[in-house]
């Protein structure tokens, strides 16, 4: 399709739609047991929100869902432009180790332990394991136009051109939510009163299904 067929697709102004961005974020394991871990990272987590952990053991990733249960500010320091860096610490309880992934984290704790503190409930070990965990944090957007091939969504957070995100989209109120890859086309800067940034997305890589779901969506706004 040209860059003259794309912008003839129908665009459609919306109101209260809204989807969710995730991001990948380095974290680093303070402790762990078999039913939670201790981290440390950059932003604040939500109390009582869900979030993936992704772990790698022995070149192989492995991803285990958990709940946090505790977050607080953790340190203050200095960035290379004397800006403010604060990192934080959140408890995270562990909600869906089935069998298998339970193996598997027994083979991550064993191999990256360096001491075991016994503990009430059971031991938990301290983690050497840089660079080895990742943490996925959706992040908010809200839907301002949309059309067959992507939309225009407003966030409090700045992406780079050409940067493809996980995302997901509710398009009706009790309906499972459009799941596809986004391609950030462009990002503006903040808006003085909003301060928030616009985000021109291309939707990439949506299922057969969620592809029809969308183009019944589309076609319900054109007969509004």
């Amino acid at each position: 399709m040209t860059d003259k067929d794309h912008r003839r697709q129908p665009r459609f102004v919306v109101e209260g739609l809204h989807g969710r961005m995730t991001f990948a974020s380095d974290v680093e394991i303070v402790n762990m047991s078999l039913s939670g871990v201790a981290l440390r990272l950059d932003r604040r987590l939500n109390i009582g929100t869900e979030y993936t952990l992704k772990l790698e053991v022995h070149e192989k990733h492995l991803a285990v869902k958990g709940l946090i249960v505790w977050s607080a500010l953790d340190d203050r320091k200095k960035g290379p432009k004397g800006e403010d860096i604060l990192v934080y610490s959140a408890g995270m309880k562990f909600t869906d180790v089935l069998t298998q992934r339970l193996m598997e984290l027994v083979a991550f704790i064993d191999e990256n332990k360096l001491i075991e503190e016994k503990r009430l409930g059971g031991l938990r070990f301290y983690i050497d394991a840089p660079g080895k965990a990742l943490l996925d944090v959706p992040r908010p957007y809200q839907v301002k136009v949309i059309s067959i091939r992507g939309m225009l969504i407003e966030a409090d957070y700045r992406l780079a051109v050409e940067a493809r995100c996980p995302m997901e989209m509710t398009m009706r109120e009790g309906e499972a939510s459009l799941a596809f890859l986004g391609r950030v086309a462009f990002c503006s800067e903040p808006g003085a009163e909003s301060g928030l940034h616009q985000l021109g997305i291309e939707f990439v890589e949506l299922s057969s299904s969620d592809r029809r779901r969308l183009d019944d969506f589309i076609q319900s706004l054109a007969k509004a």
